[in-house]
């Protein structure tokens, strides 16, 4: 399954909200099998199993492509994972937290998002 980078900063952050009832689902459904599975992941910076509900979805880019790509290359860069690097879910998710939401570096990776409000509220409230 591929996962885009800056997917492993919004999977722990997401409340149910999101661009649209169906990319909301998806990303539930998505979500509830990393956890419960932990299956093998590639670690990419393209479209995803989470991006196949967005509506920002292109068909094979995104519409925010220039912006997805530096969120994708700042975690990929803060995490020291290279790019298409397959490993277990929860390894990625493990590096992620360790590397960047510990550091309080995620408004760095992504502070210009239309979800930062929203994600620095759900990170207040989980302190």
């Amino acid at each position: 399954m591929k996962i885009r980078a800056h997917h492993g900063l919004c999977t722990r952050n997401f409340v149910g909200e999101g661009y649209s009832d169906d990319f909301s689902r998806n990303m539930k459904k998505v979500i509830d099998y990393l956890e419960e599975e932990n299956p093998q992941v590639e670690i990419v910076a393209e479209l995803d199993e989470i991006c196949k509900k967005c509506p920002e979805n292109l068909g094979k880019i995104c519409q925010s492509q220039e912006k997805v790509m530096n969120y994708d290359k700042k975690v990929l860069e803060l995490t020291g994972i290279k790019e298409n690097t397959r490993m277990k879910w929860k390894e990625f998710y493990q590096a992620c937290s360790d590397k960047i939401f510990d550091q309080s570096l995620r408004p760095k990776v992504c502070g210009a998002c239309q979800w930062n409000e929203l994600c620095l509220e759900v990170e207040s409230n989980r302190q």
